[in-house]
């Protein structure tokens, strides 16, 4: 089954605007990383599509030059003879962060750029055969401050990377996903420190299924800031818990 996929489009300047070093997360100043919804979530039986910034809000200069996200999402079909199929991605990226200010209160203020967006949608579940009854798409993200290097960025500072930080998670994503970047540019970089453990979690669900009575494709979506979601698919549970031990491993 083909369906066209893409998270994480664009990024941001190339060179950056400010001084970055790759100290321990110890030594950053207190700060908040927030995602924020750019435009209301859309969905229908086609597909889903969602627009996300990113704001960070520091008590100083801060250090890290990026936005790292992992992203896990396993997609389930099931068929009217009880068949099921599943396809798996691990995907980690990078978005450049700017410094664009200091508020009033003195923290010092670091977003993405204003034509950038972090999007995630897919599109092209209205083309599957007629024996599928539903599909269940599980798309969990962590996303976290780091120091990256090396990254085969876009012009406007948004790449792929093949491994989070220790190789914790890795990426691991068809020829389809964000096929353009792809085509483009080289998975290369590495996450050199990092404040993960410190992570933030936003998650989406859509549900696809076919009514009962005249086979008509029905969709519904659900997007979440601030969790994983409580009935996430054993798998994606499983690559969490398992990228969780690797971080962990050593210390």
């Amino acid at each position: 089954m083909l369906l066209l996929a893409a998270g994480g489009i664009a990024g941001c300047v190339g060179a950056g605007n400010y001084a970055a070093a790759p100290v321990e997360p110890a030594l950053l100043p207190e700060y908040v990383l927030a995602a924020q919804t750019l435009s209301e979530p859309r969905h229908d039986a086609d597909g889903y599509d969602v627009s996300l910034g990113f704001e960070l809000r520091a008590a100083g200069e801060f250090d890290y030059n990026a936005v790292v996200q992992e992203i896990v999402q396993e997609a389930l079909y099931v068929r009217y003879d009880g068949r099921q199929i599943r396809e798996t991605l691990t995907l980690v990226e990078a978005f450049r962060l700017r410094r664009v200010g200091v508020a009033e209160d003195g923290k010092v203020i670091y977003r993405l750029p204003s034509l950038q967006r972090d999007r995630h949608f897919e599109r092209g579940y209205l083309s599957v055969g007629p024996m599928v009854k539903t599909i269940d798409v599980w798309r969990v993200v962590r996303y976290y401050p780091a120091y990256v290097e090396g990254a085969d960025w876009t012009s406007l500072g948004f790449a792929h990377l093949p491994a989070a930080k220790d190789d914790c998670l890795k990426t691991v994503i068809p020829a389809n996903f964000n096929e353009s970047h792809q085509k483009n540019h080289a998975l290369t970089g590495r996450v050199v420190q990092d404040d993960r453990k410190n992570a933030g979690w936003y998650h989406m669900r859509y549900h696809w299924y076919r009514e009962p009575e005249g086979q008509r494709p029905q969709a519904n979506f659900e997007f979440v800031h601030g969790k994983r979601p409580a009935d996430e698919s054993e798998w994606v549970s499983n690559t969490i818990r398992a990228s969780e031990r690797s971080a962990s491993a050593g210390e």
